[in-house]
């Protein structure tokens, strides 16, 4: 025997002893898919995951986490809700578990029709799929009208439950960026349209702006959005003909940008040469 085919049948003998690596299903895998937006891949990448015999019961109970993550992203409530009642009943230890048991109930009104109890009763079961029948114009989908809510409020609180539960979490950083919109404001179109936020109170909002701004930029001081942010503060300045808060955040923008030609500096640089008006 040659050498050659000695050291490939040496090679071949050693791979074959070793556990399948290249063939496991991965959880980094999966999660790498699914943010390029390959989303069939991951979810068979996971399910490969919680049947794999070799697999940690730390990882299935991510890959549950995570089914149940990409599901609910899809609007597939039903289907995630179950996934992380397995998670909870087969991992309730895990710390994925405690993170969603609280929460499956709330999830379960968001959608009424995909919370539905399982009826074991063959006959009762029957009775529900006639009314069914006559009733299927219905929506499962409840119509809420928030006519006189302050809709303002309404967001900020659970943007702040959200930067609350999970602090300095990919979580709390786009809830951040949505309580600061929200305060930044918006008008309505139409003749009897309402303005919010700051463009329909400037005096009460503009501090709460100011705070949350601060808090944003001391839990997430490599946000990409801050610049962006820094600019919408100064623009409305600006909009109020508070020359000299104008100059203020913009002067800002250009510090935090040191010697990066960016596109928020050059802005910022553009305005200074013209602020009053």
């Amino acid at each position: 025997m040659s050498l050659k085919f000695k050291t490939l049948t040496t090679l071949i003998l050693c791979f074959a002893g070793l556990p399948s690596l290249v063939l496991a299903a991965s959880l980094e895998k999966a999660i790498l898919l699914n943010d390029h937006g390959l989303t069939m891949d991951a979810k068979r990448e996971l399910i490969d995951l919680i049947f794999e015999k070799g697999s940690k019961a730390d990882d299935k109970a991510q890959a549950y986490y995570l089914l149940g993550n990409i599901a609910f992203g899809e609007n597939k409530i039903k289907v995630a809700l179950n996934s992380w009642e397995h998670l909870v009943n087969e991992y309730p230890n895990s710390k994925e578990a405690k993170l969603v048991k609280e929460r499956i109930t709330e999830l379960s009104e968001i959608v009424v029709g995909e919370a539905k109890e399982s009826l074991n009763n063959a006959i009762a079961r029957s009775y529900l799929r006639h009314a069914d029948f006559w009733s299927k114009g219905k929506s499962d989908i409840f119509n809420i009208d928030g006519s006189w809510i302050p809709n303002v409020e309404a967001a900020i609180k659970w943007y702040d439950k959200t930067i609350k539960e999970f602090p300095k979490s990919e979580a709390s950083r786009i809830a951040y960026k949505g309580k600061l919109t929200t305060l930044l404001g918006w008008e309505e179109t139409g003749r009897y349209g309402s303005s919010y936020g700051i463009k329909g109170n400037f005096v009460k909002y503009m501090p709460r702006l100011l705070r949350t701004f601060e808090a944003f930029e001391k839990d997430h001081p490599d946000a990409p959005t801050l610049q962006a942010f820094r600019y919408q503060i100064a623009q409305v300045y600006w909009n109020q003909k508070y020359w000299n808060f104008t100059r203020e955040w913009l002067n800002k923008i250009i510090e935090k940008a040191e010697d990066n030609d960016s596109f928020y500096r050059d802005l910022a640089e553009r305005r200074l040469m013209k602020v009053e008006y």
